[in-house]
């Protein structure tokens, strides 16, 4: 298993180094082609056109100068047949190797993959990138080549945490924020497996079901080590997202704490939540904090997709409800409980303290959206009753609520010209009409003439949708209203 980490981690290596001929070099000093571009035009220095035809040409020459010759080519697969010779002899004497010079080879290749992703930095970018790659992960490789030398065996969790400490400075100090990202993702993960993974489930993986997990808080295994460290872990994802990763992405840390909280109220924490239907509204209330989250710290639709798409899958969800059978009931409402009470607290409190224009620029549509979330909260509560016919009625109006969401989008979008709107609420408005139709008349469908009738329905549908869509679209954008005159403006001109 070592040799064969080694020689992918090797083989992406030769392919970096082989493509340093062909990457353009430009040092940080460098202005960007496009801003120096822009600020020639406003100079005076260029036109607008001349400015186009240039980056045009800047691109196709970057094109041609990605490209390599045969003789790179033939390099690179002369490197590759020596890689591939050298990965077979270590595979086939790997287990003659000592100790020491497996760890010493290791701690070589380490050292030099660093210095040479800290010498090109700021030279060839997929030399860069490549490198930066591969020094990311060689301490992980590492960690497993140690235990697999010297047979250690325990924590399956604890080498991921060790790697994500020893890399966290090369995800600060990387002038990209690739690293960042992945560093971010992979501690999230860990997080949440460290957590709420009960020890069969690692069981499967590590064949020891027995092992301990430090990060574990189920079935009472939890330690005060783990809760800190979860918590540390838990910040620190909170501070690369907002300091490291891309603008589009920096809010996405409110959903890992949002799963997070979730987890420990539906995993078998010293916080889970008995009763069922408690489960629900507190899920239902996270999802409407995350989305109240990021309309107060004014984020861009973008960032705000994640977020109203949750909270539409959530709501499908629920749609399928009348499928139980029976009311969703539980046990008795301990300190999970309350966490969940308080969390349904809060979004309760921050959706009505949330200001309009956060919601919409228009205000009647603010009201709308305000309705809608205020809404979906107290449906969800009445699942805390035990009255199955209230649950199977609950399960409908949801349907209405999500047909209501959808026509809610299109017609906001079509106000405020954004097609992306307009968009999802076709889509959701489809997947509505599609999952209802195969509920209702599903049973049905079990000759030919069945699927006929119900396909020319869909593509009726389809096509008047596709129609509206189209119209709301071609719409005129809004005109801007006019100022509002003071009212000591009115009385100086009536004077």
């Amino acid at each position: 298993m070592m040799p064969a980490m080694l020689t992918i981690l090797l083989f992406l290596l030769v392919i970096g180094l082989a493509m340093r001929g062909g990457v353009r070099r430009r040092g940080r000093s460098d202005p960007p082609l496009a801003s120096f571009l822009v600020e020639a035009e406003q100079a005076g220095i260029i036109t607008t056109e001349q400015r186009v035809r240039l980056l045009d040409h800047a691109a196709a020459s970057a094109g041609r100068g990605m490209r390599m010759d045969g003789a790179r080519w033939l390099g690179i697969m002369a490197g590759l047949f020596v890689l591939a010779g050298i990965s077979l002899l270590i595979a086939r004497n790997w287990q003659s190797v000592g100790p020491v010079a497996r760890i010493g080879a290791y701690l070589v290749l380490l050292a030099g993959v660093g210095a040479a992703a800290i010498r090109y930095r700021d030279r060839a970018a997929a030399v860069s990138v490549t490198l930066e790659v591969l020094w990311f992960f060689l301490p992980l490789v590492g960690i497993g080549l140690y235990g697999q030398t010297f047979q250690l065996s325990g924590d399956p969790i604890a080498p991921f945490v060790l790697w994500l400490g020893l890399t966290m400075p090369m995800a600060w100090l990387s002038p990209r924020p690739f690293l960042a990202v992945v560093h971010t993702l992979t501690m999230s993960a860990v997080l949440l497996a460290g957590n709420f993974a009960f020890n069969p489930a690692w069981g499967l993986l590590v064949g020891d079901e027995r092992s301990p997990i430090m990060l574990t808080l189920t079935h009472g295994s939890a330690t005060l080590r783990a809760w800190l460290l979860s918590l540390a872990m838990l910040a620190a994802i909170t501070l690369q997202s907002l300091k490291l990763l891309p603008r589009g992405s920096r809010n996405h840390f409110i959903a890992v704490v949002a799963a997070w909280l979730f987890g420990l109220m539906a995993a078998q924490t010293p916080l889970h939540v008995e009763h069922g239907g408690l489960l629900l509204l507190a899920a239902m209330s996270l999802v409407v904090l995350w989305i109240v989250a990021e309309l107060a710290i004014r984020s861009s639709l973008e960032e705000r997709a994640a977020s109203l798409t949750a909270w539409l899958v959530f709501v499908y969800g629920l749609t399928f409800t009348f499928h139980f059978g029976d009311a969703v009931g539980g046990g008795a409402i301990g300190w999970g409980g309350l966490l969940a009470v308080a969390i349904v607290g809060a979004a309760i409190a921050g959706t009505v303290r949330l200001p309009g224009e956060r919601i919409s620029v228009e205000p009647q549509w603010a009201r709308v959206g305000r309705a809608f979330l205020l809404g979906s909260l107290l449906l969800t509560a009445t699942y805390l009753t035990q009255s199955e016919a209230l649950v199977v009625l609950v399960a409908l109006v949801w349907n209405l609520v999500l047909a209501a969401a959808a026509v809610g989008l299109m017609w906001h979008g079509s106000i405020v010209h954004d097609a992306r709107q307009i968009n999802m609420g076709v889509l959701v408005l489809v997947i509505v009409m599609i999952t209802r139709f195969l509920d209702l008349f599903g049973g049905m469908l079990t000759s030919g003439v069945g699927f006929i009738v119900g396909g020319l329905l869909l593509a009726g549908v389809s096509w008047g949708l596709e129609r509206t869509r189209r119209r709301l679209l071609a719409a005129p954008p809004p005109l801007p209203s006019a100022p509002r005159s003071s009212p000591s403006a009115s009385s100086g001109e009536a004077s």
